[in-house]
């Protein structure tokens, strides 16, 4: 293999692009983020555009569009040719007969509906981002068609999940027949590597915080006796509260559902209290006053307490920022409001700070902003999971989670920003006996979890639970679904 301009491959990715050229088995690549599987791509996408094929390259957003498209034509020395939906519907008809295209899946399952399916004849299509083809995602569709269209499918990601049934239903939707894994440890890849150290620094929440978190407490203990009272049972599953919500509004259940958002309100107002900041419970505390209804005076009670008190961990991310600033630092925080009070709270104690927040709060342009100014600074960047997936961040020295979350895939992809190029180092702040340490353990156990069952789908032969007749059956009805 020899790429147009002087990109000179890794020996797993040469590997893996060989096996998948030789078996021409669809693939799913599992590697650490940052080493490469973009490049091992391009190499399979190379050999099919070489033999007059093309390629299609789907990434979630528009930010990974353009950075993909920009890289492809680097490595190739092949214009990519980039699709979005803020295109014209005839415009993107044209750009489809290229040889290298690189859009959404959206835009593409919209396309479908638009043209038909007779636009779509790819030999190769990638799906970045992977682990994102689950329930009524477009990678679903789109994955379909290319297999009803023989086309090769590839699909990349750093973190599948920590479940054998959300790993399986990846393995499905994209109809995977083999699956190659690589981690830090392994031979051909720990060479690459840079090391990264991990620490976890543990605070211990102080007397008024704790305090009131035992009045709101009293709330949960009230709201879930009267929801037993009317024959419903409260679970410790946030999925399954969630779930419960959903049944509540449905039913039009509005006894039940007042009581039930009291108790979830204090279950959240806790949460935060223990990982957060008295500051973000203030903030969430004047939402549910603004929605003009009844609150429980424990919620006041409980703010009266806390308010204009430090949460520990605040004190500790100073210590921490103090000793290593020369280093460049990404911050990562679960809300919105946590996300404004730190950079807010470092720029008081004479840090440069920037945030970088979802597309919500800020615009495509003013989040470019934001990554360009941080790449030529030294600067910290405090930002929610924006920062995560889907979005081209530079590489840091140091990471800091402001709390551990219990998504293995979201893990691994904030742990991902540093290690690039040289050590990197990633520290995760806990409080002491409260939902952080829950989410610690839960996170490490699904990400031991996922390589083991990615393992043992590489090193099996893949079989398939769901009936082919099922799957042929799904495609003809979207096909039908778009002629009508």
């Amino acid at each position: 293999m020899l790429f147009l301009i002087s990109v000179v491959p890794r020996e797993y990715q040469t590997n893996i692009a060989r096996k998948i050229l030789d078996t021409r088995k669809n693939t799913l690549i599992v590697l650490p983020t940052g080493i490469g599987k973009t490049l091992i791509a391009a190499l399979v996408i190379e050999k099919y555009l070489e033999n007059g094929g093309k390629a299609i390259f789907l990434a979630p957003t528009r930010p990974l569009v353009f950075q993909h498209s920009k890289y492809l034509s680097e490595v190739l020395g092949v214009e990519a040719i980039e699709i979005t939906g803020e295109m014209k519907k005839e415009k993107r008809k044209e750009l489809y007969k290229k040889s290298l295209v690189v859009s959404t899946p959206q835009t593409v399952k919209n396309d479908l509906e638009n043209f038909g399916l007779d636009f779509f004849d790819f030999s190769v299509v990638v799906f970045d981002e992977a682990h994102r083809a689950v329930g009524k995602y477009a990678y679903t569709k789109i994955a379909e068609l290319a297999r009803e269209k023989g086309s090769l499918i590839i699909g990349l990601t750093a973190s599948p999940g920590g479940k054998f049934e959300k790993i399986k239903e990846i393995i499905d939707a994209l109809f995977i027949e083999n699956v190659e894994i690589r981690t830090e440890k392994e031979e051909d890849v720990a060479r690459y590597i840079q090391p990264i150290k991990i620490k976890w620094v543990e605070v211990e929440l102080d007397y008024e915080i704790k305090k009131a978190c035992e009045i709101l407490k009293k709330i949960l203990e009230e709201k879930k006796e009267t929801l037993k009272s009317l024959g419903i049972k409260i679970s410790k599953n946030r999925k399954k509260l969630s779930q419960l919500y959903n049944s509540l509004v449905s039913e039009k259940n509005l006894v039940a559902l007042s009581h039930f958002s009291s108790y979830y309100n204090a279950l959240h107002s806790i949460e935060i209290l223990q990982t957060q900041s008295p500051y973000a419970f203030e903030k969430f505390f004047e939402r549910l006053k603004s929605r003009k209804k009844r609150i429980d005076k424990k919620f006041e009670e409980a703010l009266k307490l806390v308010k204009g008190k430090e949460h520990p961990k605040m004190q500790k991310l100073l210590e921490i920022l103090k000793e290593k600033n020369d280093k460049k630092i990404i911050i990562f925080a679960q809300y919105r409001d946590q996300v404004n009070y730190i950079k807010e709270k470092l720029e008081k104690n004479g840090f440069r700070a920037l945030k970088l927040l979802g597309k919500k709060e800020s615009t495509r342009k003013e989040q470019k902003k934001v990554i360009e100014e941080f790449e030529k600074s030294s600067s910290i960047l405090v930002c929610s999971s924006v920062g995560e997936e889907g979005i081209d961040l530079p590489s840091a020295d140091v990471v800091i989670f402001y709390e551990p979350i219990p998504s293995e895939i979201r893990t691994i992809q904030r742990r991902g920003r540093v290690g690039r190029l040289k050590e990197g180092e990633v520290i995760i702040l806990i409080t002491k006996n409260t939902l952080d340490e829950t989410f610690k353990y839960v996170s490490l156990a699904r990400e031991r979890k996922m390589r083991k069952i990615v393992y043992s789908l590489k090193e099996k032969k893949i079989s398939r639970k769901k009936k082919e007749k099922i799957k042929q059956q799904k495609l003809t009805d979207f096909i039908e679904g778009v002629a009508q």
